[in-house]
């Protein structure tokens, strides 16, 4: 990655997460392989599916990144549990331009529709980092019947820009300025559009399923001297009653992209949440290899 295709990145995260050097970094992870794709409105939806068993796990990104930063969590998973990741419209080498809105009620329905395409049947657990937590939330309310597990890590809160609007007014300001002047395509519409359909969500069911809820530790010094850190830390407990966890599960010496900082947490959070979920769905099965993968004893592990 050249400094040129980092720089658009590193100020939103000066803003959001006070990890520049981290986001900068976010599109240069090993590179997950593509499995296949939907062809769609201006080209592909690309995406990875590898691994075995029920139910599969669903990843969503954060603003501006594709699959790439799940690389590791994939790789710790998919010799027992059935993974997906995906560039949405705009990322990585996801080049369609489909005319679904870039709100989460939007981006829940085009996930919705390429995992029906891809075949891979529900009920899923998903995973969802930053803006794509807030994707998952989303899909969570439209599609409950289909949701097997919730894991949110360090994800937007639906009120959060409303929040830092009051709040903390001067970062806000200079935010969205920011994403009027710097941010581009996709990136700069699901970054305007991300209230968009939030009231209405909370109308919907919401699914009685395992949760996690991960968030993080480390902030840099003008997060905390802004006012931002404890915006972020008074909207984290009201995730409990949106999407039913019981508590929260801050993640020590992790950033916002605790995924790479502390990838063994949202890997333990993640099989937490698959075996809880197969346990409600098999209640009357005994432990064992088969209840332990989803799969029939003897399945070899995908490579």
């Amino acid at each position: 990655m050249t400094s040129a295709q980092r720089r658009p990145r590193a100020p939103m995260s000066l803003v959001l997460t006070a990890a520049a050097a981290i986001a900068a970094l976010a599109g240069c992870a090993t590179p997950l392989p593509n499995t296949g794709n939907l062809r769609t409105v201006g080209g592909p939806i690309v995406y990875t599916k590898v691994g075995h068993g029920e139910p599969t796990v669903v990843l969503q990104s954060g603003l501006g990144d594709g699959r790439d930063p799940w690389a590791g969590i994939v790789q710790s998973l998919r010799g027992e549990y059935s993974v997906f990741a995906y560039d949405r419209p705009g990322y990585g080498e996801s080049t369609a331009t489909p005319p679904v809105p870039r709100n989460p009620c939007g981006i829940a329905t085009e996930l919705h529709g390429l995992l029906q395409s891809a075949g891979i049947k529900p009920p899923y657990v998903l995973v969802g980092h930053s803006i794509g937590g807030l994707y998952q939330y989303a899909y969570s309310r439209l599609y409950p019947e289909e949701v097997a597990g919730l894991v949110l890590v360090d994800a937007t809160h639906p009120m959060h820009l409303r929040r830092m609007q009051v709040e903390v007014p001067v970062m806000a300001n200079a935010l969205d300025s920011m994403s009027r002047r710097v941010f581009r395509g996709m990136m700069q519409a699901e970054f305007l559009q991300q209230q968009d359909c939030v009231d209405a969500l909370l109308q919907k069911p919401r699914p009685d399923v395992p949760v996690r809820v991960l968030t993080r530790t480390v902030y840099s010094p003008t997060e905390t001297a802004s006012g931002f850190e404890t915006m972020v830390h008074g909207l984290e407990p009201n995730w409990l009653p949106l999407v039913g966890g019981k508590e929260l599960q801050p993640v020590e010496g992790a950033g916002h992209y605790i995924q790479r900082d502390k990838p063994e947490a949202v890997v333990e959070a993640i099989k937490e949440v698959v075996k809880a979920a197969r346990e409600r769905a098999h209640p009357s099965l005994p432990p064992g290899p088969e209840t332990a993968l989803g799969s029939p004893p003897g399945t070899p592990p995908a490579r």
